[in-house]
């Protein structure tokens, strides 16, 4: 139909019956396949449509041409079997079927049954139309009742009611024939003439579709009761032979069949019983049965699954048995579920599951009510399919449990009937007590089966069926979500199977939505301004179902105007810091969305931030000055809300005695923050202390995490909030749990807000970073220690990481092992800091031993972190080999009063002992001359805070480095 190499040159046409062979026909081959294929396979039959409405809409004449049903339902017929008509609701409910050739014929016939439930107030309603009086015929309803004929043919338009005394009567079932014989219309009302009218000349053919209930070319005159048996013919039957149509189907049929209800659940509501009363499905979907085929039950919430099948006489039997496979998710919490009910309690049957997982039989009898259920040791365990039969037999009723009678009681006399519908997985009467589970293969006896005959049926139900097809369909494909506001319409391509594709099941994040015949569902009242994950499968009649296709798809906003503002940010609060302040709102609420939050600095824009943050880092500030803040929220519309307003003043500033440094944990016996910001942690679980060694600066103390609840948490604070920033901390790693992919060191925001660090089995440790850069508001990167750096068990590692708004970098033991490209600005966040787990989801313990964590508000240089390392600072100068040749022994180390030193000054020189602490800052200082008296020099440290110092040495104004020791 197109040129698919250039695109363009569109045929304007109908194409039919492609067929390519790989050789040359002969000229007689070509001549024979015109002879076969120009011949039409219909026989000559009169019968053009034939619209019986057991249970569907289906085309049973050989032409097929089945009707499309838009809203209306299956009701009784004439006869009350449930099923075997459709009611229309007179407001939107219609069918149409496709326009064809055999529908257009001279002369015409058409016959069907019709019971109004309200005519018309005004106009009339259209019970039939094939062309309309624009083009063929339609038969319509005034609001006097008298329905009307309309042809038109070669000659012109005619119209005739059935005449006075002829009216429809609302509620009662009425046969109606319309006929044009090429001279005469003519009406039938039950068989009999009602009206004629002289209309000569054949019918014109129509383009149009047929339609039910409806006008199918101008759109309304909705039709407000029931249709049944509809038959169109190609010729005009006689009087005889419509009155022979209407003697026959105003006998009522018989039936002998003793199974009178029987639902497969093989991807339909079917009925494959004789009486053919489908079930409407509500909220149920289709899933896999015990045999693990797919679409082959009926999956039931728990929460508003309904299934349900009209009243029928053949249900309402003086006894009976109901049997059916059952696969509870989960049992009640309390009362029961209702799994099949027939009158329920009050009037006739009803099978009910309680919280103690005994099905239960409850009949109501000619000798009153009566409830069973199935015995101690017959509970359902959920997540195992059980076949259950119950039984009323006049005498007894009896309840089995995979073919074996769990239970029977004395119940004598018949069932009493029933006007309500037959309810599946839940109470048709009272409405609730749904079921949450799988049914399966309900099928109800009008008799009592044998103890030996519900044996046989359970055999012969829980044999594995024959397998014929085990290939599963193709995938779909070219899956598309078209979005127009919450609405999606999912588009795809047929699959192919090699026996045929019997339907598609539809899946949103997973949780299945459907299943439809052919391809295309649309999905209305979604959640506005969601991402969701569409996914389609195509199933075959075996039940073999094929791989998944899906696609990502975001909704809009909802399509009616948004006028209503969002509300207020709640309790805005400030926590000020020297030169920044954390800001935090409580969230605000939206008719539909909030989309976003403005904040302001003395009437200065900061910036705008998504729905999703409720704090920000207004930074560059002066130390102790007053600053006014201002803060509302905006939707997607436009709308802003009234403005929240606080004045916070900035603090004075800290000297930590490094510069930067924010926060630093020693873990001298606590987990202190020995920097004046005194954030200290919050021991949690039972960490232990234990005394440093073999490693740099040892003497001290670190915590142990036993990787068992073992954790410190610190409280955020705005010092430790900077757009970049360097961790470092010494680290022994004692033991894995392999339950956990990766154990957490320490966690500032997290993955998801500022930064993590890690260590996953390999013992590669791991930096992830959340920063906000020119192209994403968070910009997560994550990058391990690389190859050949794992810390190995049972050893001291010195590790730094440092996010400089270009990279983030990797150091062990001061050397720089690993460098990944991360730009951007670090996010913040209004989240704890955490010691060894996860603070967010909990768990992930580590389990080994943490010392001097330090956190500073900038990046430190590789300079700086090599004399981090070998000092434990940044900024005392580094211990070399100079100072070696003079010190000889620091003795006692640790010390708990005084700290002596041997040394080889032997020249006369001025000699100044300085005394720092962890931050740097000198603490005391000693002036003495080298060269006379006792090599050993005396440190008093009595009143010093216990904690790690350097004792620094200047030898003739030339400083020769610092050397490390720790006061208990």
């Amino acid at each position: 139909g197109y040129n698919p190499i250039d695109g363009g040159n569109y045929f304007d046409g109908a194409i039919d019956d492609i067929q390519i062979y790989n050789y040359a026909l002969s000229d007689t081959a070509i001549q024979d396949l015109y002879t076969a294929m120009s011949t039409n396979p219909a026989t000559d039959a009169d019968l053009v449509a034939q619209y019986n409405f057991t249970g569907n809409t289906a085309d049973g004449s050989q032409y097929a041409n089945d009707l499309t049903n838009d809203g209306a339902s299956l009701t009784a017929d004439r006869f009350n079997y449930g099923g075997h008509a459709y009611a229309f609701d007179g407001i939107g409910s219609s069918m149409t079927a496709a326009n064809s050739p055999a529908l257009n014929s001279p002369t015409a016939t058409v016959s069907f049954w019709v019971n109004v439930t309200e005519l018309p107030a005004q106009g009339e309603a259209y019970l039939l139309s094939n062309g309309g009086w624009q083009e063929r015929w339609k038969i319509s309803l005034p609001s006097h009742g008298k329905p009307v004929f309309t042809t038109n043919y070669e000659n012109g338009i005619s119209d005739m009611d059935a005449g006075d005394g002829n009216a429809l009567v609302p509620g009662t079932w009425t046969h109606v024939a319309m006929v044009h014989d090429g001279t005469k219309d003519l009406i039938y009302m039950n068989g009999t003439l009602a009206n004629e009218k002289d209309v000569a000349g054949n019918l014109n053919a129509t383009k149009y579709p047929f339609g039910v209930g409806f006008n199918p070319i101008d759109g309304g005159n909705y039709f407000n009761g029931a249709l049944d048996d509809i038959q169109l013919f190609n010729r005009a039957l006689t009087a005889e032979e419509i009155a022979a149509l209407y003697g026959m189907q105003s006998v009522e049929p018989t039936y002998s069949d003793t199974l009178v209800a029987d639902y497969g659940f093989n991807g339909s509501g079917k009925d494959a019983s004789v009486y053919a009363n489908p079930a409407t499905i509500s909220g149920a979907q289709f899933g896999k049965d015990r045999f693990n085929r797919s679409n082959h039950s009926l999956v039931f919430d728990g929460a508003s699954s309904e299934v349900t099948a009209a009243n029928s006489p053949q249900l309402n039997s003086d006894l009976a048995t109901v049997s059916f496979w059952i696969n509870a998710k989960a049992l009640p919490e309390q009362g029961e579920a209702f799994l099949l009910s027939f009158g329920g309690w009050q009037e006739r049957w009803k099978i009910s599951l309680p919280a103690h997982g005994k099905p239960v039989w409850t009949t109501n009898n000619e000798s009153g009510i009566s409830d069973m259920d199935s015995g101690d040791g017959n509970e359902l365990v959920p997540g195992s399919w059980y076949q259950v039969v119950m039984v009323h037999d006049g005498a007894k009723d009896k309840i089995f449990i995979n073919g074996t009678k769990a239970n029977e009681k004395d119940v004598t006399g018949n069932l009493n009937t029933t006007t309500y519908p037959l309810g599946i997985g839940y109470n048709p009467i009272d409405g609730g007590s749904y079921f949450n589970g799988s049914l399966d293969d309900i099928q109800i006896y009008s008799i009592a089966l044998t103890d030996d005959e519900v044996a046989a049926l359970y055999a012969a139900q829980s044999a594995a069926p024959e397998v014929t097809d085990s290939i599963a369909p193709s995938a779909p494909l070219d899956l598309v979500a078209g979005v127009q506001n919450t609405t999606v319409l999912l588009t795809w391509s047929p699959s192919t199977d090699n026996v045929g594709v019997t339907g598609y099941n539809v899946f949103r994040d997973s949780v299945k939505m459907g299943t439809v015949p052919s391809p295309g569902m649309t999905l209305t009242d979604l959640p506005q301004l969601t991402t969701f994950t569409f996914g389609v499968t195509a199933v075959d009649a075996a039940g073999n179902e094929s791989v998944m296709s899906t696609v990502i798809a975001t909704t809009g906003q909802e399509a009616a105007p948004d006028t209503i503002a969002p509300s207020k940010p709640g309790n805005l609060a400030g926590n000020p810091g020297a030169h920044s302040v954390l800001l935090s709102w409580e969230t605000s609420t939206d008719n539909r969305a909030v989309a976003g939050y403005v904040v302001f600095v003395d009437g200065t824009l900061v910036d705008t931030v998504g729905a999703s943050k409720t704090s920000i880092l207004v930074g560059d500030l002066d130390a102790e000055t007053p600053y006014f803040f201002e803060v509302y929220a905006f939707d997607l519309a436009g709308n802003t809300s009234e403005v929240a307003e606080l004045t916070v003043s900035t603090t004075a500033e800290f000297d930590t005695g490094e510069d930067g440094l924010v926060a630093y944990y020693p873990f001298e016996g606590n987990a202190d923050d020995a920097t004046p910001y005194a954030n200290h942690g919050v021991i949690g679980g039972n960490p232990t202390f234990q005394t440093v060694t073999d490693r740099l600066r040892a003497g001290g103390q670190a915590i142990v995490f036993d990787g068992d609840q073992d954790s410190v948490l610190a409280a955020n604070a705005v010092q430790l909030l900077s757009d970049y920033s360097t961790v470092s901390f010494w680290i022994r790693v004692d033991g894995q749990n392999f339950a956990d992919a990766e154990a957490y060191v320490l966690d500032f925001g997290h993955w998801d807000q500022r930064w993590k660090i890690s260590l996953p089995q390999h013992l590669r440790i791991v930096w992830t970073t959340n920063s906000k850069n020119a192209q994403f508001d968070n910009s997560i990167s994550d990058m391990d220690s690389k190859d050949g750096n794992e810390l190995i068990l049972g050893y001291w590692w010195f590790v730094t990481m440092v996010h400089d708004g270009t990279d983030d970098i990797i150091y062990i033991d001061g050397q720089e092992v690993n460098r990944k490209a991360a730009a951007g600005t670090l996010n913040s966040t209004a989240r704890p800091f955490c010691m060894g787990s996860n603070p967010i989801e909990g768990g992930q313990y580590f389990q080994g031993a943490l010392d001097e964590v330090k956190l500073y508000n900038k990046a430190l240089t590789g300079e700086e972190i090599a004399s981090l390392y070998a000092n434990g600072t940044t900024s005392v100068p580094s211990y070399n080999a100079v100072l070696n040749k003079y010190i000889e022994l620091v003795y006692p180390n640790p010390t708990t009063s005084s700290l002596q030193i041997r040394h080889h000054f032997t020249t006369n020189q001025s000699l100044l002992v300085r005394v720092f602490n962890a931050q740097g800052m000198e603490v005391s200082s000693t002036r003495t001359q080298t060269g006379y008296g006792s090599n050993d020099l005396t440190v008093d440290a009595s009143k010093l805070p216990q904690g790690s110092y350097y004792v620094n040495f200047v030898l003739g104004g030339k400083n020769l480095g610092s050397l490390r020791f720790v006061k208990q």
